[in-house]
C-alpha cells in the first residue's frame, strides 16, 4: 500500500505502533541534507543537541503523544475529525455509486 495509507487510522494499530511508524517518519526527516543543521538554527541549539533529543528522547517523546491521542503529521496535511471524514466518505461513495449523481458530479472534457 502507498504512503497515503500508512497515514489512515487503523482500529488495529495500537498506540505504541502508531508512534514507532511517526517516529520513523521523522527520523527519515532528519536525515534530508541540511534538517538537523536548520531545526537547530531554528530552535537556537547546536547539532549536537539536536543529534542527543532525536537520539535519546525523541522515541519517548513520540510514545508520550500517541499515548495521550495525540498524532504528528506533515504541516501540509490537513486533519479533520473523524466521524465527520466518515460521514463525508459514506455520502461521496453513495453519491459516486450512482451513475446519475456521478455523471453530475464529475466534470471534464465534455
Amino acid at each position: 500500500m502507498g504512503e497515503a495509507d500508512d497515514d489512515m487510522p487503523s482500529l488495529s494499530c495500537t498506540p505504541s505502533e502508531r508512534a514507532r511508524k511517526a517516529h520513523s517518519r521523522v527520523l527519515q526527516s532528519l536525515q534530508e541534507p541540511g534538517a538537523q543543521r536548520h531545526l537547530a538554527a531554528a530552535m537556537g541549539v547546536s547539532e549536537a543537541t539536536i543529534s542527543r533529543v532525536k537520539t535519546e528522547k525523541l522515541e519517548d517523546a513520540m510514545a508520550l503523544l500517541y499515548q495521550l491521542g495525540f498524532k504528528v503529521v506533515p504541516v501540509e496535511r490537513v486533519c479533520v475529525d473523524l466521524q465527520m471524514y466518515e460521514a463525508m466518505t459514506r455520502i461521496a461513495t453513495r453519491a459516486m455509486a450512482d451513475a446519475e449523481t456521478a455523471r453530475r458530479l464529475v466534470w471534464g472534457d465534455e
